[in-house]
């Protein structure tokens, strides 16, 4: 998520039947894989946080639910807090299932989580007006505002698109207090991670029907999402002199909706305990000053060295192989990385 911007999903063709309910156990969850990790033990803290409900890439809504079924069945039954950004956008891409979409984010709010706005659009506040970024925030609210109203909730959190929070101080602080006149808070990330290229050629590997690269995908996603972890915990080490509650960005994608109850085995082996955003961001070095403005994306643990005036360096790469994996152009809202970012500022 640090170099880009997420692709909406595809326009719905095929509409599903009208909403159904979530059930916990509708799909096999392998909770072997959490036995002897301690799992409710753990020693870190960690929150998962999901982007671009109702699903990243989708050509159907029969398609976006089956991955709203899965991935909600797992944290269920993993026991995994978390929180759904929306962009809203999509419920609109197709206006004949928009009630049918808008029903998906009514099965994350009935499975128990929360929903929070990451935007109508998914539009970066870097190369945008002030003013149409937080029209597209007020656009981004209305459905997910409506359904939490009726549970007597309100959205409380807001995810910038990319992570990206302005292209100056004056921009970003201008932003932030409009949030906070409009009840939201930012969701900072902390263990943030470039998933969606391998979420993109997980799909488009499927889409090829080659078995061998998705199970590989599969693996080496695992592998590259506890590098990323131990990049970030050794950094959380070295600037604040411990582990504080992380907070881990993922996408609702096919690929977490496969690969979840195996990352959650991941971070539990790590001695990881799930929170909710809400608990990780008690955490007094949420209350650190962040001062980074730039056409980037980072951590909220790279922006905080940065203010520091520390270059931390860069966080792990992608292997060759899983970018050649992703062989059509990427869609051109989300470019693919470049094999070498642009500096820290």
């Amino acid at each position: 998520m640090r170099r880009g911007a997420t692709p909406p999903g595809e326009h719905p063709q095929a509409p599903a039947p009208h909403r159904k309910k979530v059930p916990a156990a509708s799909v096999f969850i392998p909770l072997l894989l959490l036995a002897g990790t301690g799992h409710a033990q753990g020693t870190h803290a960690v929150a998962f946080t999901f982007d671009d409900l109702p699903a990243v890439r989708f050509s159907s809504v029969a398609e976006a639910e089956a991955i709203t079924v899965k991935l909600l069945g797992h944290l269920r039954a993993l026991g995994i807090p978390a929180i759904g950004f929306v962009n809203e956008g999509k419920l609109h891409a197709a206006p004949e299932v928009s009630g049918q979409l808008t029903a998906l984010l009514e099965a994350w709010l009935d499975a128990g989580f929360e929903l929070g706005n990451h935007t109508y659009s998914h539009m970066r506040l870097f190369n945008n007006p002030l003013e149409q970024v937080q029209a597209d925030v007020l656009r981004g609210e209305r459905q997910t505002r409506r359904l939490l109203t009726a549970r007597g909730l309100r959205p409380r959190y807001f995810r910038h698109p990319t992570l990206n929070t302005g292209p100056d101080l004056e921009t970003k602080e201008a932003f932030e207090r409009f949030l906070t006149v409009h009840g939201y808070l930012v969701a900072p990330v902390t263990i943030d991670n470039d998933e969606y290229l391998y979420a993109l050629a997980y799909d488009r590997t499927r889409a090829r029907g080659d078995s061998g690269v998705v199970g590989r995908l599969r693996a080496d996603y695992v592998r590259y999402m506890e590098e990323t972890f131990r990049f970030y915990e050794a950094l959380s080490d070295s600037l604040l002199g411990r582990q504080p509650a992380q907070v881990l960005l993922l996408h609702a994608n096919a690929l977490n909706a496969d690969v979840l109850p195996a990352l959650a085995a991941m971070a539990a082996g790590r001695g990881y305990r799930f929170v909710s955003l809400e608990e990780a961001l008690r955490d007094p070095a949420y209350g650190l000053p962040d001062r980074y403005v730039g056409s980037r994306g980072p951590s909220w643990l790279v922006r905080w060295a940065l203010t520091r005036g520390r270059r931390p360096a860069e966080p792990p790469g992608i292997p060759a192989w899983v970018r050649d994996a992703v062989t059509a152009p990427s869609p051109p809202s989300r470019p693919a990385s470049p094999s070498s970012p642009a500096p820290w500022p």
